[in-house]
């Protein structure tokens, strides 16, 4: 039987989890990111009643930053 241990030790794997941890919760508080988890709850018969396309949210919200 072959044992293996993938756990990290050492502050320095746990000075890169946390880094990463940080990123992640800065990415998952972003305003943007938000408007996309609340417009991606909408159904697509929804959001064809308001006139638009999943490509069109994307694009209303991060026109500002990138062009799609």
């Amino acid at each position: 039987m072959a044992l293996a241990n993938t756990h990290v030790a050492g502050p320095r794997g746990s000075l890169v989890s946390s880094i990463i941890a940080a990123m992640v919760r800065i990415v998952e508080n972003h305003p943007r990111t938000r408007a996309l988890e609340k417009l991606n709850a909408i159904s697509d018969e929804d959001l064809a009643a308001r006139g638009l396309t999943r490509q069109d949210v994307i694009r209303r919200i991060f026109s500002d930053r990138f062009y799609l």
